[in-house]
């Protein structure tokens, strides 16, 4: 595609790829501006009634103008591409950030606050995001400067309605990508309705907001499985892990893991009814709302799993959906403690830990029977 002109839109430079599409850089004839034009894959873009519904979504996603959401400038059909064009951003994704190192509280409170703002928008447009997570939050390079002069990243959030544009239920028979019973999303980030294909509305991007929240603070998600299966399994029905649990220096007012919780509830009925409520729920919590006790350390790499989009079929969502264990093969290793876990042992400091004074003190107290057991066997062979 690089060379090519979609509608007076050349693309010079590919810049990014994911499961719809592939995003270019392009210039427009007449205009200095660059625009990010993301061309959606063969697959989809050779389907009928995808092309069709696609300039439907692309129509209603282009009146979603907030600061805090991707400007949708243009969209088309062509003979052979379907594309969207979009402002450019200079930056980064929240997904790359956080692959480098951990956000302290503060800066994750006020991100979250922004990545809500512009999701309200949407929810009061009656719009679904459905595919929220950190690699769908671009970081603009230009700051936001919060009360106190602390900098703060601008957040943009990208891929609206694409989610919905490819959700399965609404595919024709004409459709070759998915067959009836499979849906479209990312399991990482998923709600639980939407695992077991319930029909969806502005809770499930709740729940994921959830998630995403969490993973800000603990700097691991509430559930974080290799395979995909567990995944779904822990959203539908796992208890969510107090934050503290995963990241022991963590230290949180209780009244917001409370809000997180409830934005964290398997019964949709139980959750905020949308993005502005969520909103609302955080705005008393200011700066040491939650702390960092001690030095911050990643004990181990992110893992990335289940934070692509995928399309999960019905055999997989009725699986996941039994109330029976998954059964682990014999001599299979059990799970590995969460990273926080190892924060029990080794302070932040390096120090040993209570737990770890434990330990050398069941050492020193067995070595010194061990030693008086052999002194006593000693004094008896000299009394004979």
């Amino acid at each position: 595609m690089l060379g090519r002109t979609l509608d007076g839109y050349t693309l010079s430079e590919r810049i990014g790829a994911g499961a719809t599409g592939v995003v270019y850089r392009a210039s427009r004839d007449g205009d200095s501006r660059l625009y990010a034009v993301k061309v959606l894959n063969e697959a989809l873009g050779h389907i009928k009634s995808l092309r069709r519904r696609f300039e439907r979504e692309a129509r209603a996603l282009s009146r979603l103008t907030h600061e805090h959401i991707v400007d949708i400038a243009d969209f088309g059909v062509t003979e052979d591409a379907v594309f969207i064009a979009m402002e450019f951003l200079r930056g980064d994704t929240l997904e790359d950030r956080l692959q480098r190192s951990p956000l302290d509280p503060d800066t994750s409170l006020r991100l979250m606050r922004q990545i809500l703002e512009g999701l309200a928008f949407a929810h009061e447009q009656q719009i679904v995001h459905r595919d929220l997570k950190p690699a769908n939050v671009f970081l603009v390079e230009k700051q936001a400067v919060e009360k106190g002069g602390d900098a703060t990243p601008w957040v943009k959030i990208l891929d609206f309605g694409l989610a919905k544009f490819l959700s399965i239920d609404e595919l024709s028979q004409e459709g070759t990508l998915t067959r009836k019973g499979r849906v479209v999303g990312t399991p990482a980030y998923m709600a639980p309705e939407q695992i077991t294909g319930v029909s969806l509305d502005v809770r499930a991007d709740v729940y994921a907001a959830g998630v995403l929240f969490f993973e800000l603070l603990a700097d691991r998600r509430p559930f974080d499985y290799d395979r995909r299966s567990q995944l779904l399994r822990a959203h539908l029905f796992e208890p969510v892990p107090k934050l503290s649990d995963v990241r022991a220096e963590l230290e949180v007012d209780p009244k917001l893991e409370a809000v997180l919780r409830r934005a964290l509830a398997k019964d949709p009925q139980e959750r905020f009814p949308d993005a502005r409520a969520f909103l609302d729920a955080l705005a008393p919590f200011g700066e040491g709302a939650v702390k960092v006790m001690g030095r911050k350390r990643r004990r181990a790499e992110r893992s990335r799993a289940g934070t692509s989009s995928v399309i999960i079929t019905a055999e997989e969502r009725a699986k996941a959906s039994s109330s029976e264990p998954e059964a682990r093969p014999l001599g299979s290793l059990p799970p590995q403690p969460p990273p926080g876990a190892l924060d029990t042992i080794v302070d932040s400091t390096g120090a040993p830990s209570p737990r770890a004074w434990v330990n050398v003190a069941v050492w020193v107290f067995g070595l010194a029977s061990f030693g008086a057991l052999l002194a006593l066997a000693y004094y008896a062979t000299t009394l004979r």
